[in-house]
């Protein structure tokens, strides 16, 4: 049973990885890594999508096998075949998705694995006893009989730990676990991360929020292009290590000026002429009646705090969310209400909140979601125009830089920015006049955020309007105008220049 390490006061080692490569068919992913993590460490790995963070979780959890190179754990070389292998040395993996079952109980997740090796002559009185002195050490209020469906999402993490926690690791990876948390369970994580610091764990944390990195972490190793290119030994500022991920193409870019604190702005190329008009549209629920004008050339932003009915206005723009009155009106002509299919043919495309389970088709090519929406303008006579297709796919893996094997790479296997920027050619391939964006850049690295916003101006000087819904602060003020919404309303409205000059004015309104 875990009760904590203790850390002995001496650099340790708990981790040393040397000269890991590893390559996929076409692509080198790793190339003679090398990171050290000491007993009591947080270490955040950092680097642009597709740099080989995710590549290298995989090898130390057990899940790939690298092509060259050593681990050690404890000053011991391990050879990690599988997972279990990974647990057996003492490295446990947490990642962004859970790996629990939601219909089993909290126990029996737990234990899950002593289960299936012992059968089911097991003492649970005893092993309740272990679950419950494990979810106490981690501050949790849980009732371990609870079934894993009916907790938040934070509590299910701390489950999650739990698991990983009751085999007294070594190494504890967490790869994004903070991307579906809300701010105060953020807190509560990066808390529970220093405190297993100071009872001797190493860990290893990856997130693209740089305000977490390096409020949480006692180093940071960046990674670009399968190298690594430089170790922080002690966090720096945030402009340091976007400028260590992106390398020549940091200059100019809206996210360093982000990063650094200075002005950006996403749009700035508004005309007269309304491409989008809302009008007193509610779900009769959740989302009190919106009004609102959109202009073409426009960024209009929407943020509020976490449930504040947001993402329920852009699903009832879209069609997805039922609307019991108001009009959306586009170019002058009504959209029907309830009605996807309409809404794009109205020239309304949706980039949503969950790209995995709402947006893309996982098994699906790279090319075929690009052209998911559009499919009858690669038809001719019923017949479908696979070159024609597939020309158009590689342009604009060209244009918009997607990195992909080739344009028949399942989506799955792809990295979030570039499954970010695959819709987004799904709904440029269609010429949508009105871009829905929620939370365009979630899950992704600044270098990808950069690329997303350079192609949402690329709309944008097409003639395009964007509405982008956020609940991240700093990217609210890159619009044009903001919507302020609270509990289902819109409480505020302000532009570019307003926020700037009162910032503390803007906050207020999220309260």
């Amino acid at each position: 049973m875990w009760l904590g390490r203790r850390s002995t006061g001496m650099a340790n080692s708990a981790l040393e990885v040397t000269g890991i490569h590893k390559s996929y068919p076409g692509v080198q992913a790793l190339r003679g890594v090398d990171l050290r993590v000491a007993e009591g460490e947080v270490v955040g790995l950092c680097g642009a999508n597709g740099a080989g963070k995710s590549t290298l979780v995989k090898i130390l959890s057990g899940a790939e096998q690298p092509d060259g190179g050593g681990i050690a754990v404890g000053g011991e070389v391990q050879g990690l075949a599988t997972p279990h292998a990974a647990r057996q040395a003492g490295i446990c993996t947490i990642y962004q998705e859970l790996s629990l079952v939601p219909q089993m109980t909290v126990l029996d997740n737990i234990f899950l694995d002593d289960f299936r090796r012992r059968g089911m002559v097991v003492r649970r009185r005893g092993l309740e006893t272990v679950a419950r002195r494990l979810l106490g050490r981690l501050g949790a209020d849980v009732d371990v009989h609870t079934r894993v469906a009916d907790l938040s999402i934070a509590k299910q993490q701390l489950v999650e730990i739990a698991k990983a926690l009751k085999s007294e690791p070594a190494m504890l990876l967490l790869d994004e676990p903070t991307t579906t948390l809300p701010p105060r369970d953020v807190e509560a994580l990066l808390s529970l991360m220093r405190d297993l610091a100071r009872d001797g764990v190493g860990l290893i944390f990856i997130s693209h929020r740089l305000d977490e990195v390096t409020g949480v972490c006692d180093s940071v190793e960046v990674l670009r292009d399968g190298r690594k290119v430089t170790r922080f030994d002690r966090p720096p500022p945030h402009h340091e290590i976007v400028r260590a991920m992106v390398g020549d193409r940091y200059e100019n870019s809206l996210a360093a000026a982000a990063a650094e604190g200075a002005e950006g702005k996403l749009g700035g190329v508004a005309q007269q002429d309304v491409v989008l008009e809302v009008d007193g549209v509610t779900d009769g629920a959740r989302l009190q009646p919106c009004s609102f004008q959109v202009r073409r050339g426009e960024v209009l932003g929407v943020t509020g705090l976490l449930g504040a009915g947001q993402n329920e206005l852009a699903e009832c723009i879209f069609g997805i969310r039922p609307v019991t009155s108001g009009r959306t009106i586009v170019a002058g002509r009504t959209v029907p209400p309830n009605k996807p299919r309409k809404s794009i043919a109205h020239g309304i495309g949706l980039i949503p909140e969950d790209r995995k389970t709402q947006g893309l088709v996982l098994d699906m090519s790279a090319m075929k979601n690009m052209t998911l929406a559009s499919i009858d303008r690669f038809t001719s006579f019923s017949m479908l125009q696979g070159r024609r297709e597939a020309a158009h796919a590689r342009r604009f893996v060209e244009e918009l830089q997607i990195k992909c094997s080739s344009v028949d790479q399942r989506v799955r296997t792809m990295s979030g920015g570039n499954q970010q920027k695959v819709l987004l050619a799904r709904w440029l391939t269609r010429d949508s006049r009105v871009l829905l964006l929620a939370e365009p850049t979630r899950g992704v690295d600044v270098a990808a955020k950069e690329e997303i916003y350079r192609l949402i101006r690329r709309h944008l000087r097409g003639g395009g309007a964007a509405v982008v819904v956020t609940s991240e602060v700093s990217e609210a003020a890159l619009c044009d105008r903001v919507l302020v919404l609270s509990n289902g309303r819109i409480v505020a409205e302000m532009d570019h220049d307003q926020i700037q000059a009162d910032h503390d004015g803007f906050l207020a309104h999220l309260r």
